[in-house]
């Protein structure tokens, strides 16, 4: 990647940039603007100004070229791919001083080390950070019963930066018990794809909790599974569907289990061929909770 740089022997003694914030932190998906500033001493002189801001990234050697701004001309033929469209100069800054630079669309490599060069009668740069986070602010649940087994396997889905931790708890703040799997995959952006799968026996009274924890970003999300509605849903769901199915008959079998709850079993047969005999198929039970499941 070529590298314009400026005739920094002219640096002079009284000229000085200076940044009035070293560190920016965006979000991801974000826009950011980043600021330095230099003395005018005056009206500006568009024509005399020359600026530059370059990026290294946290793991890489080669700086891009993000903005070049020559003898008040925008200059975009060594601009960097990755920030081709996205990386502009607020020209209405320049007369008073400021060189803002603003990214559009924040990424995860935009990420780094950015430095801003002013040539306007005199050179100097300065450097400034920036970090990019991603938080887990999306959680995407799924509910499914496995009826045999009276147990309810619900998943949380989120994506963000860095890695964070899934945990599972109750309204009472207290761990599930249950079997809990928790897998992640890279996005093609670098974002971690978090999955969270928790498979227990449910006590319909209480609420149910995944929550995405990051360390490095000191925050939490989380998402709170209302049971007693959802198995109330669930019911209306499978109403529903023996309307539309056109289903001839549905049978009732209290004796599949426990105290406190109820089955109803949904079969796909022609009315003569079913009795209460008929054994029930797994897929098409649906269970009704009116207490704790022991």
């Amino acid at each position: 990647v070529h590298k314009r740089l400026f005739l920094l022997e002219k640096l002079q003694a009284f000229f000085t940039v200076e940044v009035p914030q070293l560190r920016y932190i965006a979000e991801y998906g974000s826009n950011v603007t980043m600021e330095c500033r230099f003395p005018v001493n005056g009206q500006l002189n568009l024509k005399d100004l020359s600026v530059s801001w370059e990026q290294k990234g946290l793991k890489e050697q080669k700086s891009k070229e993000v903005y070049t701004l020559q003898k008040g001309e925008e200059d975009l033929k060594s601009q960097h791919r990755d920030y081709k469209g996205r990386a502009t100069l607020l020209r209405d800054k320049l007369n008073l001083g400021y060189s803002v630079l603003q990214i559009t669309s924040i990424k995860l490599m935009d990420a780094g080390s950015y430095r801003c060069l002013i040539d306007y009668r005199g050179a100097d740069y300065k450097y400034i950070t920036l970090e990019v986070k991603a938080s887990y602010t999306r959680i995407n649940v799924q509910i499914m019963s496995e009826p045999a087994e009276e147990e309810l396997v619900l998943t949380c889905q989120s994506e963000g930066f860095p890695l964070a931790k899934v945990f599972w708890q109750n309204e009472k703040n207290l761990k599930v018990n249950g079997s809990v799997n928790t897998t992640y995959t890279l996005t093609t952006d670098g974002l971690y794809n978090v999955t969270s799968m928790l498979i227990f026996k449910p006590n319909a009274s209480e609420n149910y909790s995944c929550i995405f924890w990051s360390k490095e970003l000191n925050e939490e999300t989380s998402y709170i599974f209302t049971l007693g509605s959802y198995l109330i849903l669930n019911f209306y769901i499978g109403v529903a569907t023996i309307c539309w199915k056109k289903i001839s008959e549905f049978i009732y079998h209290p004796n599949l289990c426990n105290s406190g709850c109820s089955h109803i079993c949904i079969n796909y047969l022609p009315k003569e061929k079913i009795t209460h005999k008929t054994p029930c198929q797994k897929r098409y039970i649906l269970t009704l909770f009116s207490g704790p499941v022991s």
